[in-house]
């Protein structure tokens, strides 16, 4: 049996001398020093490894599962017998359960036993990857749907919960900046991953849930024996931690709010704006201000209070939203349309164009593990903002006949490095600034701000295109015109977004040190 967390007599988290390793409590490794050796709850460096990449498999899952769809995005509607109208659906399922899933699944790690939720998660991946197999025909579009909700949902909880036990693990320092960066390159490695396994699989689409399910299996199996028990951490008050100390009442709020503005956003275009989906998008609101309120009142709440006031947290959130949405819902998910539809290349072609999104996205999280104890962690935000807006500035100029090398190469490898490096970073600062008892439930704040900016800029890509075309008169299916609206849209925001870096976030340099109390 692997030891779990220690807890202090006291109940409480006690602070550790600055540069103290957790291998080393006499504090005899010196500040910034690299190294802090293997974290003594688990068993030697291969052991750290396995937990390292199956703390990583939420990331990765999540990118597979988008690069699944997204390059089948024109192949989905005519093997599900539904109109193009409903391919926003096609990852806006996903998000919708996924955003739900992680603001629960987040506090629920921290107080419970955090393997348990990562072998459940695996585990319900298994059941609705072969339900899925079975939901591709034109009879049944409501269960691949609901098949893709259930996928999302089972991210959500092994996306929160790897945060809960990479958080409680590892210190702030330099080990936990790798750590971090290895888990933030999972996500470029699972979309190429699925880009290609669905582009292989496209005329054999239910093999994609088939596949899915057995590397789930895997996984599943993987991670009872190679993912240590915790028990809950001690709180602030002293009183041993548990299930009966969740914040329920926040819980509700928080996933009917962002679930009705993502159920919304994402029914908008399809139904053209319909008045319930103004009406679905308000009311989501208004509980997301409720939401707000009970947090302030709340005895634990869902994310520790502190974290809205830490100096540069509310200008990284707004920056990651704007940039995050532009990189997923305003440059890649329309530049994957434009290379199947305006160019007319194969899936599988179009899955291998992307083989530099994961080369670049590997590169940049390797460059933050390096540099992120050396400089500044905003000059990295801002570095991934711009990188950002290279999506945009290199597909605007082409046309159905630009070759792939002259624009659309480097660009998909410039951009690769926007979400990667801001991921990375972001993560860590978000981490490293809250108590061991709420890593869980803050790094499903970031996930979450992730969903939500996915689908409002989606959104809102989709009704610029739309518009546009019909003002070309070529009805649902984008054009080029729209297109580069779209992008025009999305480099905007980019910009807006490394604008509000430039301005207002100012991150220190990551140091060795134990976490807040």
């Amino acid at each position: 049996m692997l030891p779990e967390l220690n807890v202090a007599k006291s109940g409480a988290e006690e602070p550790v001398a600055k540069g103290a390793a957790a291998s080393d409590p006499g504090g005899s490794i010196p500040p910034g020093s690299s190294a802090r050796g293997v974290p003594p709850e688990l068993s030697g460096f291969t052991g750290e490894l396995i937990f390292i990449l199956l703390c990583s498999m939420g990331l990765f899952l999540f990118g597979l599962f988008l690069g699944n769809v997204i390059i089948n995005q024109a192949v989905f509607p005519h093997a599900l017998g539904v109109s193009e109208s409903n391919t926003p659906w096609l990852i806006g399922s996903f998000l919708l359960a996924n955003g739900i899933a992680v603001i629960v699944s987040g506090s629920l790690a921290d107080l419970s036993n955090p393997k348990l939720l990562m072998v459940l998660g695996f585990g319900w991946l298994v059941i609705w990857n072969i339900v899925g197999v079975f939901s591709i025909r034109p009879s049944l579009p409501v269960l691949f749907f609901v098949v893709r909700a259930m996928q999302g949902l089972a991210i959500g909880v092994l996306q929160s919960t790897s945060m809960s036990l990479l958080g409680r693990v590892y210190s702030p320092g330099i080990r936990k900046t790798r750590v971090f960066s290895v888990m933030s390159a999972m996500t470029p490695v699972g979309f190429l991953v699925g880009c290609l396994q669905g582009g292989a699989l496209t005329v054999h689409l239910p093999w994609i849930f088939g596949s899915n399910a057995i590397a789930s299996f895997i996984f599943a199996v993987a991670s009872f024996y190679g993912i240590p028990s915790f028990a809950p951490k001690a709180g602030s008050s002293g009183d041993q931690l548990s299930l009966k100390h969740f914040d329920a009442l926040g819980a509700v709020l928080a996933a009917l709010g962002c679930g009705l503005i993502i159920l919304g956003l994402t029914q908008g275009v399809p139904s053209g704006w319909s008045p319930y989906t103004y009406s679905l998008i308000i009311v989501g609101g208004v509980f997301l201000v409720l939401f707000y309120f009970a947090e302030r009142r709340a005895s634990r709440p869902l994310v520790d209070n502190r974290l809205w006031t830490t100096p540069g947290f509310l200008p990284l959130a707004i920056s990651y939203f704007l940039g995050y949405g532009a990189y997923v819902g305003g440059w890649m998910f329309f530049a994957v349309r434009f290379l199947l539809t305006i160019q007319g290349h194969a899936p599988i072609t179009v899955a291998l164009f992307f083989i530099p999104n994961m080369v670049c996205g590997i590169l940049a999280t390797y460059i933050v593990s390096q540099t992120l104890h050396l400089v500044p962690g905003h000059w990295i935000l801002i570095a991934g903002m711009v990188a950002t807006t290279m999506g945009p500035v290199f597909f605007i100029p082409q046309t159905p006949n630009t070759i792939y090398w002259a624009l659309s190469m480097p660009g998909i490898a410039l951009v690769t490095f926007g979400p990667d490096l801001t991921f990375a970073a972001a993560s860590i600062f978000i981490t490293s600034n809250v108590p061991r008892s709420f890593q869980g439930s803050a790094g499903s704040l970031l996930v979450t701000i992730q969903n939500l900016s996915a689908a409002i800029v989606t959104a809102i890509g989709d009704t610029i295109g739309k518009e546009v075309t019909q003002a070309g008169g070529d009805g649902y299916s984008l054009d080029l015109g729209a297109l580069r609206a779209i992008w025009w849209f999305s480099f905007a925001i980019s910009l807006a977004a490394a604008g509000v870096c430039v301005g207002f976030v100012r991150i220190p340099r990551s140091e060795e040190k134990d976490h807040v109390e």
